[in-house]
């Protein structure tokens, strides 16, 4: 089946409801005739460049919702890369992608010096904003109408070494990697089209009379939920100011806004501060969430605060597309526990297999694998992770034959409703941000050999009293003279700012376990018992802590 693609969604509102609002940013409405007026205007200056690959540093911006649809429009694939991480890993991915142009927006271009400075070739740099004064063509040494940097092709499978079209690729998302460098998720268009199709279909009461949430990073895939499900239904997306974030009852109730998505942690947040209470968001009709897993008592008090919403728990990782099951909540999933993550969308398939490759049998426990058409392409210029977590297989009554491995422990019940059980590795989810634990230590492990000799380390997430989801990070590193504050300022200058660990413990050595591997369960263990004022350090009592 040939399906249209997420921008022929996207058009077609434009045209069914022109004068509609599309966008609400920075205190100002656009319609959808004068959006995509200016995603026209920067889709015409990039089929100018040549290359596949366009990438955007800017976010909460005009230019930032613009860019995705004018990179859809130009058949150039999108890599955001937000405006908040750390310039070193903003180069890492540039040099790893080789974007034929740079799209910024105005409070990005104060990253620019920076950034280019760390490019080993001119760059052209682009914007949606109407008033830019940045520069036309950036980097290091370059003239003014200096080329893009050319691709590093070393095959023939195009920019994405795999196998596949550079225009049948959406969007390139980068994610926290085992290896110490974060992977490339290649998301196809049909990929992108089959999740908002299935949205579509899910929740027809989002229509072109709703006004929607934005809270989502660009770098974060659930901000492609937000855009291109709002606008496929005509309806109005808010985007929430930065300082709305954290407390955003006051902004959604003073905009009246019907529909609402986020992850689990920010609800957990507004109960925390005693926000959650019943009928405060009384003027919503629609409530998903997704990144986390959802604790049933959570739910419950969420169903309070909402009465007239119905309220969804989604589930899926950025390799296929961005949630690929739906639970709607009922009243005995918030007796404890978490809310099951539900039934696959249309064109998804689960299963839950064994150690083995053999398939789980009902209740049984075992990692969850997903197939069918939201799957991503695998990862940029990486056949071998793209080999390990991508398989083939058959299972007996199901019809896809390649699968996405998640790592998540998952069991199936009688009535085919999938419950997340945790995870297989060491994988976990803060602030709904997928953070491999190996990544963070390979950091700080080069952060504390910058500062001198080799430190052992490790680190464990760590929840707030009274939560069950990890909020935090805790680092232990062996060292006599481990100065927490360089080792802080090491790693935000390496890592984005939820994979800073809050917390750093000097410990003399780290618990092994009788394989002779370090006991992550007894460091868990050491910092609930040790003492706070004599043993630890936490970033939010440094000078410049984390966001």
């Amino acid at each position: 089946m040939i399906r249209p693609r997420v921008i022929d969604r996207v058009l077609a509102s434009a045209e069914r409801v022109p004068e509609r609002p599309a966008l609400w940013v920075d205190g100002r409405t656009y319609s959808y005739r004068l959006l995509l007026h200016h995603a026209q205007r920067l889709a015409e200056r990039l089929r100018a460049v040549e290359g596949p690959v366009c990438a955007t540093v800017g976010e909460r911006s005009l230019t930032a919702y613009c860019a995705p649809l004018a990179c859809m429009l130009a058949g150039k694939v999108h890599v955001p890369l937000g405006a908040s991480l750390p310039e070193t890993r903003m180069a890492d991915i540039l040099q790893r992608t080789r974007p034929a142009a740079l799209i910024c927006d105005g409070p990005g271009a104060a990253r620019l010096p920076g950034l280019l400075a760390l490019l080993d070739g001119p760059l052209p740099v682009l914007s949606a904003e109407p008033d830019w004064a940045g520069p036309g063509t950036a980097g290091p040494a370059g003239p003014a109408d200096a080329p893009a940097a050319p691709l590093d092709r070393d095959d023939a499978d195009g920019a994405s070494g795999l196998g596949v079209r550079d225009g049948d690729i959406a969007y390139v998302l980068f994610t926290s990697g085992s290896t110490g460098r974060p992977k490339g998720v290649a998301v196809g268009h049909d990929a992108l089209c089959a999740y908002v199709d299935a949205m579509r279909a899910r929740y027809p009461e989002l229509d072109e009379q709703q006004r929607c949430t934005q809270f989502f990073e660009p770098t974060f895939d659930l901000s492609m939920h937000d855009m291109f499900v709002t606008w496929a239904a005509g309806a109005c997306l808010y985007c929430v100011p930065r300082s709305a974030l954290l407390m955003p009852t006051e902004f959604v109730a003073a905009h009246g806004l019907t529909v609402w998505f986020s992850v689990p942690s920010l609800a957990a947040t507004l109960q925390r501060y005693g926000l959650l209470t019943p009928g405060a968001l009384a003027g919503l009709r629609l409530a998903l969430f997704c990144g986390e897993a959802l604790p049933g008592p959570l739910a419950r008090a969420w169903a309070a605060a909402a009465p007239q919403a119905r309220c969804e728990n989604l589930y899926g990782p950025t390799e296929a597309t961005i949630a690929c099951t739906a639970h709607r909540l009922r009243a005995s999933d918030a007796e404890g526990g978490v809310v099951p993550i539900g039934r696959p969308l249309p064109d998804m398939e689960l299963v839950v297999v064994r150690d083995d490759g053999a398939r789980c049998v009902p209740g049984e426990v075992g990692e969850l694998w997903l197939g069918g058409a939201q799957l991503a392409f695998g990862y940029w210029r990486d056949a071998a992770q793209t080999a390990t977590r991508f398989v083939e297989a058959r299972f007996d009554g199901l019809a896809a034959t390649r699968w996405y491995r998640t790592g998540d422990l998952a069991a199936i019940d009688r009535q085919g409703v999938a419950h997340f059980r945790g995870r297989a590795d060491r994988q976990v989810k803060l602030r709904g941000y997928r953070v491999e634990l190996q990544e963070v230590e390979a950091h700080l492990r080069a952060a504390c050999s910058d500062a001198g000799a080799a430190a052992e380390v490790a680190v464990v997430a760590v929840a707030a009293p009274g939560d069950e989801a990890p909020s935090g990070l805790a680092a232990f590193v062996v060292r006599t003279d481990f100065d927490p504050r360089a080792a802080l300022a090491a790693m935000k200058a390496r890592l984005p700012s939820y994979m800073v660990p809050t917390e750093f413990h000097r410990l003399d050595a780290l618990p092994l376990n009788a394989n002779g591997k370090v006991d992550y369960a007894a460091l868990t263990a050491l910092r609930a018992a040790e003492a706070p004022r004599r043993r630890r350090v936490e970033t939010a009592g440094l000078e410049g802590g984390t966001e």
